[in-house]
């Protein structure tokens, strides 16, 4: 993760965070080692709008990314500490439950073999890396979801 990408996940997380009155961020190492970012009454990880390829003029609301492995190849955000996932569009925040989106992960790659197609559901990894990703389509997180929050 570049520079600027982080400060726009930290700015995104104030963004969300926001929206309640009783948040407490997580400590750098909770964010690191734990992943999760807030604890409001639950644990919750804060994904902001990604792009499809860094040479993407705009983020893309349509496909959110989900990494099964960091890029030290060891246990990604996906298994980490968070009690629910808040993924970002334009307008709103989908709040997915950690185990729901496990398990509906989990159906979709069934015998799928790590190459290099970003179609959603296929497996990636980036060059020179040990991540796991694949590209989960904003749909499927929206039938998923708990709720969903209208930004501000």
């Amino acid at each position: 993760m570049n520079n600027k990408e982080f400060i726009i996940g930290k700015l995104k997380e104030s963004e969300f965070a926001k929206l309640f009155t009783n948040v407490t961020p997580s400590s750098r190492e909770d964010d690191m080692y734990l992943h999760f970012d807030l604890t409001i009454s639950a644990k919750i990880d804060v994904k902001s709008m990604k792009k499809g390829a860094r040479y993407d003029p705009r983020y893309n609301e349509n496909f959110h990314w989900v990494e099964l492995k960091n890029v030290r190849g060891e246990k990604s955000w996906l298994f980490g500490e968070a009690d629910y996932f808040a993924f970002e569009t334009e307008d709103y925040w989908i709040i997915v439950e950690k185990e729901k989106l496990q398990h509906f992960i989990d159906e979709k790659i069934k015998g799928k073999e790590i190459g290099s197609n970003k179609d959603p559901y296929e497996l990636y990894r980036r060059t020179n890396r040990k991540d796991v990703i694949t590209r989960v389509k904003t749909i499927d997180l929206i039938y998923l979801s708990l709720t969903l929050i209208k930004k501000e």
